[in-house]
């Protein structure tokens, strides 16, 4: 039998963009849309900015542009940096199930490589249509279990996508793609002990698993191999690094119904710049304050939440009570329930670093307790639920089955565009805004994406 990868790659190859369902036609159009708000965004942080001047003294290249900034560089060096921006703000979408961040690392590879062999609009929109794809079923092998590891999935995963991008763009056939997602595979990697601290490097782990996708293409491309069994083998990335025991890792997944069942379409792009499990819970907080709860009016506020998750946004708890960055305070549950609750909005301003100190969040955090819910939940449903005890002795409860921007409670595409409106204002001109949203409502028509690219360089980053 041949390998996953090998499977994975024989039906890209075979791949074209008539072949992709109209529904996920119009998604990857709006992951696109969305991640390059968020990107533009980034670019005026300090991570973004950093990001950049680190990478371009890895060295000389004029291949491709970085969006935002338009710097000139090799297509590994833009994606590594347009992959940080794209996660920089925890704003990028994300699998329910698995919590693997697709299109931060989809994304930047695409429009990388894609300005550097100059292919049309239909060829960019396939691959990121297919490179979320199979990070989504990847993700699905074996769904937090890498967390359970201290490891992040969209580290170790999302680069096979972006190899495969790469792969096809750049020309290799079948043997020589699969060598590529296994030199990648043997390179994947992505620690989260940065959620102790604070420091940004989690943010890093798109850009990285995107240059490390195509530096596996450009090896595999002139002869270099690698091991056929990378993901399914005895010491392959799932056997190596993710916890479940033997039974507990479905590789059939990966190719279950492929091109019939998108498991891409259980992902959700996030209407607030914080950890997707977070997502519900201020949707509620925000939903009490709209009611007319004040932050002085709060005793005490329950939230449980599964129990999987508690150890990535609610605990330790000491460190979740006072985030020390901005990078942090989007991890933590208790934070930006009461940021929401504070403030009245939950968007990138309540990430700020003068916010994240404001000693009345900070006060109303102590007074919010994550307990397990032992509720039952389908795979990948985030629920959540909120008591809040007031001082005058109210007890408000609510709930959210399913957060926002999930197949059960989308995000339209009108939130979408407004979404990126407000990350790419001020850094976009309207004209540019206007003619980036039409060349990707009309993707099939593009002839090459060094125009889609060429739209997204901000203004200011002409001089």
């Amino acid at each position: 039998m041949a390998s996953y990868s090998r499977l994975l790659a024989e039906w890209f190859l075979g791949l074209r963009h008539d072949d992709l369902p109209s529904d996920i036609v119009e998604t990857t159009q709006l992951r696109l849309l969305d991640t390059i708000g968020i990107m533009l965004a980034a670019t005026a942080l300090p991570i973004g900015q950093a990001a950049r001047a680190g990478a371009l003294a890895m060295g000389s290249g004029a291949s491709s542009r970085i969006v935002g900034f338009g710097d000139r560089c090799s297509a590994m060096v833009a994606a590594l940096v347009d992959g940080t921006l794209a996660h920089a703000m925890d704003f990028d979408d994300t699998h329910d199930p698995s919590l693997v961040h697709c299109s931060a690392a989809i994304v930047p590879a695409a429009l990388a490589v894609g300005e550097m062999m100059e292919v049309s609009g239909k060829e960019l929109l396939l691959g990121v249509a297919v490179g979320n794809e199979v990070s989504c079923r990847l993700g699905s092998v074996a769904p937090m279990a890498f967390h359970k590891r201290g490891l992040h999935p969209t580290g170790l995963l999302t680069g096979f996508g972006a190899s495969m991008i790469a792969g096809r763009m750049m020309g290799l056939d079948a043997p020589r793609l699969q060598a590529a997602m296994g030199i990648h595979g043997s390179q994947a990697a992505g620690l989260l002990e940065a959620f102790s601290d604070g420091t940004w490097v989690k943010t890093l782990h798109p850009g990285w698993a995107a240059f490390s996708g195509i530096a596996a293409v450009h090896l595999a491309g002139h002869g270099f191999t690698g091991p056929a069994a990378v993901l399914e083998g005895g010491r392959g990335l799932f056997a190596a690094l993710a916890s479940e025991p033997d039974g507990g890792i479905r590789y059939d997944r990966l190719t279950s119904d492929l091109g019939r069942e998108w498991e891409f379409r259980r992902s959700s792009v996030k209407p607030y710049p914080c950890a997707q499990v977070i997502q519900p819970f201020v949707d509620l907080a925000l939903a009490a304050h709209r009611e007319g709860l004040r932050s002085a009016d709060v005793a005490k506020v329950t939230s449980p939440i599964a129990k999987q998750y508690i150890g990535v946004v609610a605990e330790p708890r000491s460190a979740k009570l006072r985030p020390v960055t901005p990078t942090h305070a989007r991890v933590s549950l208790q934070y930006c329930v009461a940021a929401a609750l504070h403030l009245g909005h939950c968007g990138p301003a309540a990430f700020m670093d003068d916010i994240i100190g404001d000693p009345a969040i900070l006060r109303l955090a102590e007074r919010i307790i994550v307990p397990a819910d032992h509720s039952p939940a389908a795979p990948g449903q985030l629920r959540a639920s909120l008591v809040i005890e007031t001082h005058d002795g109210r007890r408000l409860e609510s709930v959210q089955e399913h957060h926002r921007g999930s197949a059960e409670n989308p995000i339209s595409r009108m939130e979408v565009e407004s979404k990126f409106d407000a990350n790419a204002d001020h850094l976009l001109s309207i004209e540019q805004r206007q003619e980036l949203r039409s060349m990707i409502d009309d993707i099939a028509g593009l002839a090459s994406v060094a125009r889609l690219v060429e739209t997204c360089i901000c203004a200011r980053s002409e001089s």
